[in-house]
């Protein structure tokens, strides 16, 4: 018998929940991708939280209220499990939020007849407890996400100038520029972009930055966004250009900004993910230094 219960998060929960896990506080009290109907937090009788779980929208989930893609393609929301350490102990814990997560997604499903849903999470290769925990719920293995690295204490070759456009540290100060910012991306990846919730939410990321490339009419090309994950290293990501812009040096010179711009701020390394079937892409970030770091793995569960 059970000596928990699972219910959904309220506003009260906050605090507790970030005692063990600070970023899910934060996340659920101030970005908007986080319903209080998709978070579950399993509590004790004396209401302590011993661990929650939620659906978070992957940016395939961008175009869902829109009728933009054909019929096979799939929607995803990526599952977060996050136990209080005090509690790692309870037994089935995972397994019990598991169980709720799966059946809220069901129940979304319906919302959304006729279009495919899947519940996803990214697991390190060499996590072979939580991929059990995963196959044990019905997931299986989809496609490798490669994790790449580039050192910060080697040399960064000079990116050739071009007159066509400009590298630019965008601030991204107003409203205006988060939405341009957002339809550039979408434009870019067919509509699987990150949301404004999501970009608004990363402009108060530690050490955020943006390097977007401009053209002479001001038009946004493309960029990359950089943020903390560690003193030493910083993510360099949501890496995109124009379609009509590829194969014009645009990627590579807004990302030999912002490598530069880590290293002069003394970091050391910095990380990107990429598809592992993704050649064009894995060929430039290799051109530009990086390297293999490990790979994580998307299992999913169709719902």
């Amino acid at each position: 018998m059970k000596d928990y219960t699972i219910r959904n998060y309220c506003s009260d929960d906050a605090d507790k929940i970030g005692s063990f896990d600070k970023v899910a506080e934060l996340s659920y009290r101030y970005k908007g991708d986080f319903k209080p109907a998709n978070i579950f937090c399993a509590v004790n009788s004396e209401n302590e939280i011993l661990g929650v779980a939620d659906l978070e929208p992957h940016i395939s989930w961008t175009p869902i209220e829109e009728n933009s893609q054909n019929q096979d393609y799939i929607y995803r929301l990526c599952v977060n499990i996050r136990i209080n350490p005090l509690y790692e102990a309870y037994k089935n814990l995972r397994t019990s939020l598991m169980d709720v997560i799966l059946a809220r997604a069901k129940e979304i499903k319906k919302d959304y007849p006729g279009k495919k849903i899947r519940v996803i999470k990214y697991i390190s290769a060499d996590n072979n407890k939580e991929m059990d925990l995963f196959i044990s719920k019905g997931f299986i293995a989809y496609r490798n996400s490669l994790v790449m690295k580039r050192d910060l204490t080697e040399e960064i070759k000079p990116c050739d100038s071009s007159s066509e456009f400009r590298i630019v540290n965008w601030k991204m100060e107003t409203e205006f520029d988060v939405k341009r910012y957002v339809e550039t991306d979408a434009k870019c990846n067919e509509g699987a972009a990150w949301n404004f919730d999501t970009v608004s939410w990363m402009r108060y990321s530690p050490e955020w930055a943006t390097f977007g490339a401009f053209s002479e009419e001001d038009e946004f090309l493309g960029g990359v966004m950089i943020y903390l994950i560690t003193e030493e290293r910083s993510a360099t990501e949501n890496i995109f250009v124009l379609p009509e812009w590829r194969r014009k040096g645009v990627a590579k010179a807004f990302i030999t900004e912002a490598l530069n711009y880590l290293k002069k701020n003394g970091k050391t390394m910095a990380t990107l993910c990429t598809d592992g079937d993704n050649k064009p892409a894995i060929n430039l970030y290799k051109s530009l230094g990086y390297r293999m770091y490990f790979v994580n793995i998307e299992f999913g569960y169709d719902v």
